[in-house]
């Protein structure tokens, strides 16, 4: 299952300390389950293949800024918490207020969700969902973005797998 939030803009900007995690070679654990991988492996097999996919479209790679790894983390934790699978809870924060709580501000931000159980629910798997569903295959291939956060929770509301937040934004 796969959802996108519409890129969104704003006039503002910040200074960001970000975490480049590109890989020479094959991502480690693309392939990987969350029974099978910690979260930080599978965020990492994530990015490196999110990265590669934008390489081979000639765009730069996306830098871990941990303020939107803590919104998109806290998004997938409110998910799995409460139940559901959108870009806002019924009564909770969106993504610009997500954003600001976690002390980012930027002038542009996006969101891709999915969730897949077993083999589905792989680095690898998500990453073919979102380049199959347009609205995701925009933001993942958007140049516009230059930051992101990845967020994992190992329980889906299709079972025991893998429920996904990307958050992605522009300084």
């Amino acid at each position: 299952m796969l959802a996108a939030v519409a890129p969104a803009t704003a006039t503002a900007a910040v200074r960001t300390e970000p975490v480049v995690a590109l890989a020479s070679g094959g991502c480690r654990g693309a392939g990987a389950q969350t029974s099978s991988a910690s979260p930080k492996k599978l965020r990492a097999a994530l990015l490196c293949l999110v990265n590669r996919k934008r390489a081979a479209h000639g765009l730069g790679a996306l830098a871990v800024d941990r303020r939107i790894q803590r919104a998109a983390g806290r998004h997938a934790r409110d998910m799995a918490r409460h139940d559901y699978f959108a870009h806002q809870r019924a009564g909770g924060p969106d993504l610009t207020t997500r954003l600001d709580r976690a002390g980012w501000r930027g002038s542009a931000w996006g969101e891709t969700l999915a969730y897949g159980c077993g083999s589905t629910g792989t680095p690898r798997a998500t990453l073919r969902n979102w380049m199959h569903s347009p609205p995701h295959k925009e933001i993942v291939l958007s140049g516009k973005y230059h930051r992101a956060g990845f967020g994992l929770e190992d329980s889906a509301p299709c079972g025991e797998g893998a429920l996904w937040v990307m958050d992605v934004g522009r300084e």
